[in-house]
Parts: C-alpha cells; structure tokens; sequence
C-alpha cells in the first residue's frame, strides 16, 4: 500500500469514528480545499444587454457605493 493510500485509509477510519456533529465541520474544512469547478462560475454574459447608464448614472452609483464602504478596511 502506498503512503497516500495508507493517509487516505487513515483519515476515513478517523472519520468513521467521529460523532456525528463533527462531520459538518470535516465537511467545511475539505471544502475549502477544494478546487473550484466550472460550477462555481456564473456567466452574465447578455446581463448589461440593451442598458446604456450616462456618465452622470455612472458617477452616481460610484458616490453611492464608496458611501457604503468602509475605507479604513481598504487602507
């Protein structure tokens, strides 16, 4: 048995033994790490379609959103 194998064998008879509300967070944890799949990504392709927003619609949804931040976070 190779050393992964012999880690995987480890973690799942680990997690067999574990109480049921530990399981959650193992779950948490391991999704974290995975890497993320093409399901994750949402395409907004055609989204703005048929919206033209004025340089004056622009500069005041910009005034809006750094009303709404907090600066000292970014800084």
């Amino acid at each position: 048995m190779a050393l992964s194998e012999q880690y995987q064998q480890q973690i799942l008879d680990t997690i067999k033994q574990l109480p049921e509300e530990k399981l959650a967070e193992i779950v948490d944890f391991i999704k974290k790490y995975q890497p993320r799949t093409e399901k994750n990504i949402v395409k907004l392709g055609g989204l703005w379609e048929g919206f033209e927003p004025t340089d004056e619609e622009i500069q005041e949804a910009r005034k809006e959103i750094w009303q709404h931040l907090d600066t000292t976070e970014i800084l």
